[in-house]
Formats: C-alpha cells, sequence, structure tokens
C-alpha cells in the first residue's frame, strides 16, 4: 500500500492543545486475476501527527476523482481517525462511487 498526501491543517479539537491533522489517499495494486489486468484501489486515511493515532480505510473506489473529492470532504470538515470510517460509508452510501 502506498500513500500520498492530500494535506496538513493545524487545528484545535476540543482542547486548548494545537493538533497537525495529515489526510492522505491509499493506494493498492490488484490483479485481475482473470484478465490479467492490473487495477489500482484507492482509500482515505488520517493521522494526528502529535499522537501518531491514525484511521485508515482502504480499497473504497477505483476512481481517482472520486478518492480525491472525498479526501477533500475530509479535510473540509476536520473528519479525525476516530469518525472517518463512519464518514467513508456515509459518503459511499450518498454520493460515492
Amino acid at each position: 500500500m502506498r500513500h500520498m498526501e492530500i494535506c496538513r491543517i493545524k487545528t484545535r479539537l476540543n482542547t486548548e492543545t494545537d493538533y497537525t491533522l495529515v489526510y492522505y489517499v491509499t493506494v493498492d495494486e490488484w490483479t485481475n486475476p482473470s484478465t490479467g489486468m492490473e487495477l489500482e484501489s484507492f482509500g482515505v486515511g488520517v493521522t494526528i501527527c502529535e499522537n501518531g493515532e491514525t484511521g485508515i480505510v482502504p480499497n473504497v473506489t477505483f476512481s481517482k476523482t472520486g478518492i480525491l473529492s472525498l479526501a477533500d470532504t475530509l479535510a473540509f470538515h476536520l473528519v479525525t481517525p476516530v469518525t472517518v470510517r463512519d464518514v467513508v460509508e456515509d459518503w459511499l452510501n450518498a454520493d460515492g462511487l
């Protein structure tokens, strides 16, 4: 699995301490056994730098455009590692690809 960082955001999460949230896209490579065709599956992740807390949701979509849109949404709403899976599931049910 590869990671591609999308952005870093410094914010306060209901405390007096600043935290840096790092949002990234994950890439897994797959080979279709029947065709031999190589595919990339994209997921998302978020890490809090100061304490190492991480949430990763791999294999969300095969769409590069879709996963970048999702990553932007996660960053815009300051989604944390604890809630990233729930937000991705909601996205898939509502808007996902």
